[in-house]
C-alpha cells in the first residue's frame, strides 16, 4: 500500500531483487529490497483502501509490470552516503516512524481535548451530575494526559539524543536507533490507551460519527496495525537492548 498514491506525480516503491528466478538475499538472511522511483503514470492504482481508519490516507495498493527503472532512482538500505549534511545520516526508518507515533499522540490529544469540551456541557442519563464531576471520568482524563505527556517526552528525548550523536560523529549507533523505534511504538501504543480512556469516559457520545471521539477511536488503532510501531517491534528493540544483533534491516 502506497499512502498519498492518488496525488502523487511520483511513486517511491519497494521492490525485491532478484538473481534470476529467486531473490537476492540481503545480510540479514531475508530478500534484499530497495527502493524504486517511477513516474505514476507507469503505475496502476488499485483501489484496495476500504478500512477502519485512516481512511484520508488513500494508502491503496499500487502494482508496476515491464518498467525500466535507471539505477540512480533507486535506493537500499545499506546504499554509501551521498549528501554529507548529518540530517542523512539518520537512517530511514529512524526519522519516518517517529512521524507515526508523533500522528498517534497528536489524535490522543485532539481526543483528550474532545473529552474535556463534552465534559462541561454533558450530563450522563439517569444522574444530575455533570461529566467533568465524576469521579470515573476524572480518574481517566488524568491517565490519559499521563500517558500522552510522558510517551510525547520519551519520543523527544530520544530523537535529541540521536540527532546529538549523528551531529557530533556522524554516526548513528544501533542502541540509538532502538530507543527511537521502541519510543514510536510506546508513543503509539499509549496514545490508543488514552483515546480508549476518553472513549469511554464520554459514554455513547463517543459512537456517533459527528464526535471527534468516533473517529479517534478509528485512526489511532489503525495507526497501531503499521509495521512501523505494531508490537512486533518490541522485540526486534529488545534484542539490541539486550546486546544481540538486530533481526531486520529495517532497525
Amino acid at each position: 500500500m502506497v499512502s498519498g498514491c492518488e496525488l502523487g506525480t511520483w511513486m517511491v516503491l519497494l521492490c525485491v531483487v532478484h538473481d534470476g528466478d529467486k531473490p537476492r538475499l540481503a545480510g540479514s538472511g531475508g530478500p534484499e529490497a530497495r527502493f524504486m522511483l517511477i513516474p505514476a503514470g507507469d503505475c496502476e492504482i488499485i483501489d484496495t483502501w476500504t478500512v477502519a481508519g485512516l481512511r484520508g490516507t488513500g494508502s491503496h495498493d499500487v502494482a508496476v509490470s515491464d518498467v525500466f527503472v535507471p539505477e540512480s532512482f533507486g535506493s537500499g538500505f545499506t546504499d554509501p552516503y551521498v549528501l554529507p549534511e548529518p540530517r542523512y545520516r539518520i537512517p530511514p526508518f529512524s526519522r519516518v516512524v517517529p512521524g507515526l507515533g508523533a500522528m498517534a499522540l497528536g489524535i490522543a490529544r485532539t481526543a483528550i481535548d474532545t473529552l474535556i469540551e463534552l465534559a462541561v456541557e454533558k450530563t450522563p442519563q439517569r444522574t444530575t451530575q455533570r461529566l467533568r464531576e465524576n469521579h470515573g471520568a476524572q480518574t481517566r482524563v488524568s491517565e490519559a494526559e499521563s500517558l500522552v505527556r510522558s510517551a510525547r517526552l520519551f519520543l523527544f528525548d530520544s530523537l535529541a539524543r540521536l540527532w546529538a550523536t549523528v551531529t557530533a560523529t556522524g554516526e548513528s549507533p544501533m542502541e540509538a536507533r532502538a530507543h527511537v523505534r521502541l519510543a514510536a511504538s510506546h508513543a503509539a501504543s499509549s496514545a490508543a490507551q488514552a483515546v480508549d480512556l476518553m472513549y469511554t469516559a464520554a459514554g455513547a457520545s463517543s459512537i456517533y460519527a459527528s464526535c471527534p471521539l468516533e473517529r479517534a477511536f478509528r485512526d489511532v488503532h489503525t495507526i497501531t496495525q503499521h509495521h512501523g510501531v505494531q508490537p512486533r517491534v518490541m522485540e526486534s528493540t529488545g534484542r539490541v537492548l539486550l546486546g544481540l544483533e538486530p533481526d531486520t534491516p529495517l532497525l
